[in-house]
């Protein structure tokens, strides 16, 4: 049975924090390194013009059992309780979403919808044809839904996150499109079927004091229970007996560090922790594929501008996937007078939106926000960008196959479990990240070893839905 004195958590986000919080909390000795100067990854919270913002929308909502308990149970009372309120744009038009019949026929129209009908009807004829099972984004969209709603809402939006839908694996639709399909979009659209907790969520939690507060009270617990969190600080050299980590020599401005370490827990990118082990492959990183986050601030003079915690936009018109305004989280967390629009942009190093300037970037989404009526141009006191590369894993259709290449490679190291979004390589939210760290405790309890528990967690992952 090991024994795992001495715990080393790579990265600070969510998921580092995860697991240095229920581990810490069991008594292991636990220390986190975290290169940045401050705690949190994207999950963090900052201050500008006034306001205290966050990276894009963030919720506390979870359907893995006992996950939600365990939010509230972490935060007490400095929760705020949401009924959630988004809508998505078509054809020009503010949908409520989930849909509902009542404002998706007149969008449609009598012949767009019988087409959309029949269309449906084709699909589900071949699918039971063929028998084949889905292989790409693409074909288990319109397997599920038909061609029509494909091209209307699913093909637009995912060529904006994630890129071209036929290279994209089934699994990344089957995971963030979790409906039954057509057939049950249209029960729950003639209110024939109630919306279900892993489809929609109908509430959610929000830190009052911004979303940052999560990843802040888990750090607090940690410290609170003697572990210890190292900010601004480097791994500069490993030492290794045989297949196991023994140590982590961590520099932290001008102070050097050796950590002993019979555990190593890694929530940082897959191709940096295999560089910094000796297991790193260039071209076996490149064959797994991340997008790049843009997040475009844009600092308005009224008091608020939208009715909705976020609104998806699909059509390609619009430079942004999503539109986002923290004060519907808490009006509290800026001044009066003022209101500050987040938009969501994702993309690849070369792209043009990656290449153009923060300025221009602004302009793009001012822009588009004056073409639906959300602002003028003359209200905009201020603009911000902020830019995060690898921050989407691109499910190719091969990708399963080039991470359980990445993942044999690190397997070489016996005491080390990976974790969170970038540690997996795995489209996860804050909720499953809170999760994986709970489930890594567990095992190291029970004295189960450091691969049975990467295992586990590694089916465990395969299972996690987003829900909106």
């Amino acid at each position: 049975m090991p024994e795992f004195k001495n715990i080393v958590v790579l990265g600070g986000g969510v998921a580092g924090l995860s697991a240095a919080h229920y581990l810490s909390r069991d008594g292991h000795r636990v220390t986190v390194v975290e290169k940045a100067p401050r705690i949190g990854g994207l999950c963090a919270s900052f201050e500008s013009h006034g306001f205290t913002l966050d990276y894009g929308p963030h919720k506390m909502y979870s359907v893995v059992p006992g996950v939600l308990d365990e939010l509230r149970a972490i935060m007490g009372d400095e929760l705020l309780e949401h009924k959630k309120r988004n809508r998505i744009r078509l054809l020009g038009r503010y949908l409520s979403y989930p849909l509902s019949l009542g404002n998706l026929l007149p969008l449609l129209g009598p012949v767009r919808s019988v087409k959309l009908g029949l269309d449906y009807a084709a699909s589900m004829a071949v699918g039971v044809v063929d028998g084949k099972p889905s292989l790409t984004y693409e074909d288990y969209v319109v397997r599920r839904f038909g061609r029509a709603v494909y091209e209307l809402v699913f093909e637009p939006l995912a060529w904006k996150v994630w890129g071209d839908p036929k290279q994209l694996a089934a699994e990344l639709a089957a995971a963030r499109i979790p409906s039954g399909g057509a057939t049950e979009l249209i029960l729950r659209l003639l209110k024939l079927k109630d919306n279900t907790p892993d489809v929609d969520a109908p509430y959610f939690y929000y830190p009052k004091k911004g979303f940052g507060a999560f990843p802040g009270k888990l750090a607090a617990n940690v410290t609170a229970a003697s572990g210890r969190i190292l900010t601004g600080a480097s791994v500069v050299g490993v030492e290794r007996d045989g297949s196991k980590v023994t140590g982590l020599r961590v520099e932290q401005g001008s102070e050097h560090e050796l950590l002993p370490c019979d555990l190593l827990i890694s929530s940082i990118p897959i191709h940096t922790v295999s560089d910094l082990l000796g297991v790193g492959d260039a071209a076996a990183d490149a064959s797994l594929r991340s997008r790049q986050l843009l997040l475009v601030y844009l600092v308005i003079e009224e008091e608020r501008v939208l009715e909705d915690h976020w609104i998806f936009f699909p059509e390609r018109e619009f430079p942004f996937s999503r539109l986002f305004e923290q004060k519907a989280m808490n009006p509290e967390l800026g001044p009066k007078g003022k209101t500050v629009l987040c938009c969501d942009l994702t993309c690849d190093l070369d792209d043009d939106l990656w290449k153009s300037s923060d300025e221009d970037l602004a302009k793009r989404c001012l822009r588009a926000v004056e073409s639906v009526g959300v602002t003028t141009e003359d209200r905009l006191s201020a603009s911000f960008v902020k830019r995060f590369r690898d921050f989407y894993p691109v499910y190719s259709i091969d990708y399963r196959e080039r991470l359980a290449e990445r993942y044999a490679s690190l397997r070489v190291v016996d005491n080390l479990i990976p974790t969170g979004r970038l540690g997996m390589f795995n489209y996860s939210n804050s909720d499953h990240c809170l999760d994986m760290g709970r489930f890594i405790a567990q095992g190291v309890q029970s004295g189960d070893t450091a691969g049975n528990i990467w295992d586990t967690l590694e089916q465990r992952v395969r299972s996690y839905r987003i829900v909106d």
